[in-house]
């Protein structure tokens, strides 16, 4: 068998046909012995069971799965169906219908965090002008972040803008927060 066997041999053991033998043989799957239509058959044996893991796994590469496909249509599918029955029911809200109420709700809550400096500062007699200063660039920063992006501000950045130190011409306890 040092020639190797023939790809009928090989179609029959593997239960496929010559035409599947013969794109497995231009894939490099199956390995030709180098006589004409005939093929080595361990190395063929192990790169087809390769192969079928790698299908199996999902690492086709670049290739379409038609189960894949499929089932990604289905559930595009189901979604849009899902979609479309919430609308009937009247439990969807169309943007359009929201977007001038969160617009209002985003505008207050802007401008109830461009008013804390002020606050602070008249509660808060002993901030100094650049305190507020401070607090205003943070809140302004936040507010940029958070517009930028879909995810919350780690709490953490505001923190390590602002430290509290002691400053010796003030009585103990009313430390201000300087930049870091």
């Amino acid at each position: 068998m040092a020639e190797g066997v023939t790809g009928q041999s090989l179609a029959g053991l593997l239960d496929l046909d010559m035409k599947s033998i013969t794109k497995l043989s231009h894939a490099g799957i199956v390995v030709g012995s180098g006589v004409r239509g005939r093929f080595l058959l361990a190395p063929s044996v192990r790169n087809y069971v390769r192969h079928l893991r790698e299908i199996a796994a999902g690492r086709q590469g670049n290739e379409l799965n038609a189960i894949d496909e499929n089932a990604r249509l289905k559930i595009a599918q189901r979604r849009n169906y899902d979609l479309k029955n919430s609308i009937l029911e009247g439990s969807a809200i169309p943007y359009e219908a929201i977007a001038p109420a969160w617009a209002r709700v985003v505008r207050a809550i802007r401008s109830a965090m461009l008013a804390v400096p002020g606050k602070a500062r008249f509660r808060l007699q002993h901030l100094t002008p650049r305190d507020a200063e401070v607090i205003n660039e943070i809140i302004r920063d936040q507010l940029t972040a958070a517009a930028l992006t879909d995810e919350p501000p780690p709490i953490e950045d505001a923190h390590s803008a602002m430290r509290i130190v002691h400053d010796p011409g003030r009585p103990p306890g009313n430390g201000h927060a300087q930049t870091s």
